[in-house]
Order: structure tokens, then sequence, then C-alpha cells
């Protein structure tokens, strides 16, 4: 070869590599969503990790509530457990037990604040990622107070929440989650949580879509794309028979609304089953291979 070839030829090779090096020349990536199966009912994701891994899921999103029960021996060796498991956690729900008021006249931010510092701390041992904040019962306004001031008290709850996260460099989001006015008075929509998202303005707040409650409340699903930049964790089940695993896409003409509004934003995180169920590892395989087959349908 000549000299002059041999050197042209060099430098193309070396052209179309840094072409293919360049973000713009990448091929663009796929949407890569994560399904795990959350605390519901009377099953326990952080004891049966082992089990729920072996069944194809890609995290466990174990109920808040529930860990800050265990003593400090019986956390570590959950903790111990969790680790040693082939999948993690990932996210955390069930954040606050209903007694602990973050609205209305008699919260004692003190109390909420040492119970949300240890909680944190717990969830940030196991690796979550997003905390889901729902806890309907504990945020729903006391009759007669004005919802103005509870407004502002969720708000300064998660200022709160979202200052200690950063404070102790944690790892993890909170996600409000919106619920039915069945489980809570306030923020029953997506729109409201984002709503409360931005008046709190806080980077470590955020929101969560949960198919369930979109579906009790009648919400369009078209809230999925105005939210989308602040959905960061999604949880699903089949509304039609109290709140069970989901099992085929006849059950909620819905469920394709869901899923393709979530492609159009790139969402790319997480989806929980959150779900009641009388045979876990049945309706458990079911509900991720339904997670999975309209999730490729979808993408």
């Amino acid at each position: 070869m000549k000299p002059c070839a041999w050197y042209c030829g060099l430098i193309a090779a070396s052209v179309c590599t840094l072409l293919a090096e360049t973000p713009a020349a990448r091929p663009a990536e796929k949407l890569q969503l994560r399904f795990g199966l959350a605390k519901f009912a009377d099953y326990n994701p952080l004891a049966d990790i082992d089990k729920i891994g072996a069944w194809g899921f890609d995290y466990i999103e174990p109920a808040v509530t529930q860990t800050m029960e265990l003593s400090d021996a019986e956390f570590e060796a959950a903790l111990a457990k969790a680790r040693a498991s082939k999948i993690r956690v990932e996210a955390m729900n069930m954040f606050l037990p209903g007694a602990l008021k973050v609205t209305g006249p008699s919260v004692d931010r003190e109390k909420v604040r040492a119970y949300v510092e240890k909680a944190l701390a717990r969830a940030e041992a196991l690796g979550a990622k997003v905390v889901d904040f729902g806890s309907g019962a504990a945020r729903s306004v006391p009759a007669g107070f004005p919802r103005e001031q509870a407004w502002r008290q969720l708000q300064e709850f998660l200022r709160d929440c979202g200052s200690h996260i950063v404070s102790r460099k944690y790892g993890m989001v909170i996600g409000i989650e919106p619920m039915q006015k069945a489980e809570s008075n306030i923020v029953n929509s997506i729109e409201e949580a984002w709503k409360l998202a931005r008046d709190t303005n806080h980077p470590k707040v955020r929101i969560m879509a949960d198919f369930y409650h979109l579906a009790v409340e009648n919400e369009d699903a078209a809230a999925i794309l105005e939210a989308g930049p602040y959905i960061v964790h999604t949880h699903i089940s089949n509304p039609g028979r109290g709140r069970v695993f989901p099992r085929d896409e006849a059950e909620d003409s819905r469920y394709a609304v869901f899923f393709g509004n979530l492609k159009r934003i790139g969402y790319s995180g997480r989806m929980s089953v959150e779900a009641n169920t009388n045979d876990l590892q049945s309706d458990a395989k079911a509900g991720l291979e339904f997670m999975k087959r309209m999730y490729a349908k979808y993408q």
C-alpha cells in the first residue's frame, strides 16, 4: 500500500471512530423500566426478598412503617439478608404511621422529625432510591382545619424531608403519591401532587403516578404528560376487583393509555405492583408478566 493511501485510510478510520463515539451518532437508548413488588396486604417483601428475586422481579419495595417496627438487632438481620440477595430494595412505601399527623392543629414537628430521621436512615441503609409519601391517614386534613394551612404544613414536612436527605447526602428522593379520596382527603390526583411538589420547590421532592388511584378517581391520564419531569416512581394494580394483581390488558382499557403515556414522557424508572392477594406466588408472577408484556407492547 502506498504511504498516502495508508495515511488517508488511517485518517478516515479515525474520523469514523470519533463519529461513532459522539452522542449524536449513537443510537437512541431504549427505555428500560424496572419491575418490583411493593408491600401490601399481608406479605412482607423484605422477609421474602429471595423468593421474589427467584420469581424474576428486579427489586422489592418494602414498607417504611414495617421496617420501623423492627428492633435494631432485627433490622440489622433484615439488612444483612437484603444485601446478600440477588435483588435489592430500590423503593419503599407506607412512609408514616397513621397516628403521626403532619397536618392539623396537633402536629408535633419534633416527633415527626425524629421519626423521619430514623426512617430515612434505615431506607438509605437498605438502598432505597424513592420513598413514597402516601400515608393517607397521616396527611388527611382534620375536619374544620383550614386546607390552605394544611397545604403549607405538607410543604413544610416535605421540605424538612428533602433538607435532611441533602444534609446527610442520602441517595433517595421523596415521591408524593396521589391517593383516592377514600384514603386521603388531600392530594388526590397527579395534578395536585405535581402542584404540591412545585409549591414545595425542593429538588428531593418529586411525585408518583399510581394507576389504581388514577383509575378510581377517574383522572385523565394526560396528567402524566404534563407532570412527566416530576414523576420518579409508579405503582400499578387492577382496580376492577378490589385492587388485585393485574393479569390481562382486557381488564381495563386505561392500562394502554397509562403505559403509552409513560413511554411518551420517556419514563425509564421503576414500576411496582401493589395489590391484594390470596396466592402471592401465582399473582406476583402473573403481575410481573403483565407489566413486562404491556411495557414491551407500548414502549
